[in-house]
Formats: structure tokens, sequence, C-alpha cells
């Protein structure tokens, strides 16, 4: 047996955390032309797949290390769902969190028990602060929670209920941070099903597990700012890199736009609120043109991981999905001359007639302009559609012309210009 314990596919069949919710069909599987499933893993105590491996994690400790403790590093949902076991199982848990402006995050492990400690800008110098606590008391018990074997073996439990509720399955689309994910799930698929496809979908901004595929190792790489911003892991784990990457067929990189559309989509037509780490699998089918052709007529299962997001980030990622879909427009006019009110009056009894919903009006005068009575006037609206934004600029162009859209969507969406850059897999 191997120092790092046996294997996850053996581990993935003791225990695991059974979780019963299911999303029996999406709504949208004529327009992705497929039968499309989601496995949401939203609705555990602390929102996330990760209460799974925390609970395991936490079983499988003998009772000394139990009453020493355990800590770790997190960017949010691992620490939650080891602070909420933790305590569940009087197990004291400690955290290092990189330097975060989401304070009611560190309340919730501050509610669960956890000792929080915050240090460093990113996941990297977290991991450090946290061996440098362990080498400072020897009998703490450091769980990686992206590579750890049993956080490996608890996240197969997922494949685990996908094929016994939905034995059909044709491909599986996973969510990719640091790879322990995708390595249960791509190691119990393939032993119960041979044939079955594991996707990874990974963002382009920090896509450490493609670059460790590129490269056949798992290595530091930079990561960005992104809207999947708890899949921002700077190396994959070498268990699960190594566990995977014979296991998955293939790895997609995808844009932070399609991210914030996949959000969209969850939250308008499947009624479920998600991050954008949770939304990623889902987001490979928003790029444009349809970079994953060959899944059409598929039965296909996209692992929603996790719903932890804040009213801001979820109101920034829906406004942004609408702005790329050409369904909030933003105008601006520059007024001038002895009747502003009149000519705002104009605007606006336009605007009504094209049927927009103004979401917002604000004028702002002119300070240092040489016509002391000019004004600018930004009005943001909600529009139907595509089609319908291009209408409303028709309108707009033929009637004004000292005016100018900010943000300008209207191309055709089969080749949008916010999505520049091609697929990468």
């Amino acid at each position: 047996m191997s120092t790092l314990g046996e294997s996850p596919a053996v581990l993935a069949k003791r225990k695991h955390v059974k979780n019963n919710i299911w999303c029996p069909r999406s709504k949208c599987c004529v327009q992705f032309n497929m039968e499309l499933y989601y496995k949401f893993e939203t609705v555990h105590r602390t929102g996330s797949f990760l209460e799974r491996a925390a609970l395991y994690s936490l079983s499988m400790l003998d009772d000394e290390q139990r009453a020493a403790g355990v800590i770790t590093a997190s960017l949010g949902n691992w620490g939650l769902a080891l602070a909420y076991h933790g305590q569940r199982l009087n197990v004291p848990v400690t955290v290092v969190i990189p330097y975060t402006d989401k304070c009611k995050v560190i309340l919730r492990y501050q509610n669960y028990g956890a000792n929080i400690i915050q240090h460093g800008k990113d996941l990297s110098e977290a991991i450090r602060k946290a061996f440098i606590i362990k080498s400072e008391r020897q009998n703490l018990t450091y769980i990686n929670g992206y590579d750890h074997p049993h956080v490996i073996a608890a996240s197969g439990s997922i494949a685990l209920e996908i094929l016994e509720q939905l034995p059909q399955t044709d491909v599986v689309l996973v969510p990719v941070g640091g790879g322990g994910l995708i390595a249960g799930i791509a190691t119990v698929a393939k032993k119960l099903k041979p044939e079955i496809k594991i996707y990874g979908i990974e963002p382009k901004k920090c896509c450490s597990f493609f670059k460790a595929m590129e490269n056949d190792n798992p290595f530091q790489t930079v990561v960005g700012a992104t809207v999947a911003e708890l899949l921002a892991v700077p190396k994959a784990g070498f268990n699960a890199f190594y566990t995977a990457r014979s296991l998955i067929d293939k790895m997609v990189l995808v844009e932070d736009n399609w991210i914030s559309r996949a959000i969209l989509h969850l939250t308008e037509e499947e009624k479920m609120v998600t991050e954008g780490a949770g939304a990623t699998a889902l987001s490979a089918f928003f790029a444009t043109p349809i970079i994953l052709p060959e899944l059409k007529g598929k039965t296909v299962v996209c692992v929603v991981s996790g719903g932890n997001t804040d009213y801001f980030t979820l109101c920034r990622n829906i406004e942004r999905a609408k702005a790329i879909e050409g369904r909030l427009i933003k105008m601006r006019f520059t007024l001038s001359g002895n009747q502003l009110t009149e000519q705002r009056v104009k605007i606006l009894r336009i605007i009504a007639k094209t049927s927009c919903n103004i979401l917002q009006c604000r004028c702002e005068e002119a300070l240092l302009e040489e016509s002391f009575r000019k004004i600018y006037l930004t009005l943001i609206c909600e529009t139907a559609s595509h089609e319908h934004a291009c209408v409303v600029k028709r309108i707009m162009d033929s009637m004004f012309l000292d005016y100018k859209f900010s943000e300008d969507p209207y191309n055709p969406i089969q080749s949008c210009v916010c999505f520049p850059n091609p697929m990468l897999y």
C-alpha cells in the first residue's frame, strides 16, 4: 500500500454522503439539442459539494487526530464545509484564507466555530502559511481541500449517484480547479461505465489543471481574477492530476463571459442561484460558435458544484450576461440649447414606444463646456432580446445624431465580438 493510502476508487465505495436533490431535466434541452441534466450540489448546508469531502475526511481521522484538530487553506467553500462538519463532530478546525473583502464569509466561518487566519493574496500563500502553523503545532492534521485522497474519494460519490439515477448518461461535464472533483468523478464513473465520457471545464483565466495536462505535470501558474473565483487554484493537485489525467476525455477552457451567461440561464430558466464556479460546466454551451458539437443528441450531465454567491456578485453577473446577449443597453445623449426638458421628454417617449424598460436615467451637467446649457443624458434600458435591441438601435440612429451606445453588442450572435478568442482543448 502506498503512503498516500488506498486509491480513491476503493475509498469511494466504502462511504459516501447521499444527496437526494436531483434536477430531472433541463428546461432548455431543445435549445442545446441534447438531453441535458444537472447534478445540483448547491443544496448542502454550506452550499457546495465539498461537504461530502469534509465529512468523509473528518470521519477517517482517529481519536487522537480528532482531539488535536485539523488545519487547511481555502478560498471559501472547502473551509466552510470543513468548519461546519468539524463543529458537528467536535473537531477543532483552523482555516487559513487569503485576504478578502467578503465579510459575510468570515462571519460564516466564525459561526461554525472555526479559527480563521487571513494571510496572503492567493491560495498558494495561504497554503504556505498553513504549513508553517502545522510545523509549529505538529499534532495538527493538514487536509488539502482538492488533493487529499479522502477528498477525491468523497467526490466520487457524485458519480455513484449520477449513474444510479441516470444510467444512460453519455457525458459528464465537471468544473475544474485543483482537480479533486474531476478526479473522484472520473475514477468512479469510468469504473462503473468505461464508455462514459468525462469533460473538464476550466476558466481560461485560471487554468492550472489545463496547463498540467499540457505539460504532463502540475506546476505553479499565474491565476487572474475570474468570475469563477473559487476555481482560482495556482497549482493543480498532484494526487488529483495523476488520478484523473488518463481518465479525462477532453479539457475545455471557457471565458468569463460564458460563465456569466450560464449563471443568468440557471437563475432565469432553472430557478437556481449558483456561484461562478458552480456554473462553469454549463458555460461551455454558451460559447459562440458552438464548441461541443459532438454532444448533440447525447445524454449529458452538468455538475453544478456550488451556490455560494453574494448579492452584489450575482447582480453584476446577471447584468453582464444581459449586456452580452443584447438585453441590457446603455445610451448616452448630448443635449444642448434652450429646450433641454423638451428634448429629454422626446427621448423618453421614443424609448417608451419601443417597449424598453428604463432601469436607470441620469443627467450630468457639462461643467467645463463652452455652452452653459449642455447636459449629458445616460439611459440604461432592458430589452426583450438581441433582435429587440437591434430595433432600438436602428430607431435611435435614424432620429438622433449626437448620441452613442456605450457598449455596442449589435453583431450577429453567431459571430459575436464578445467571444473573440477560439476555444482551446
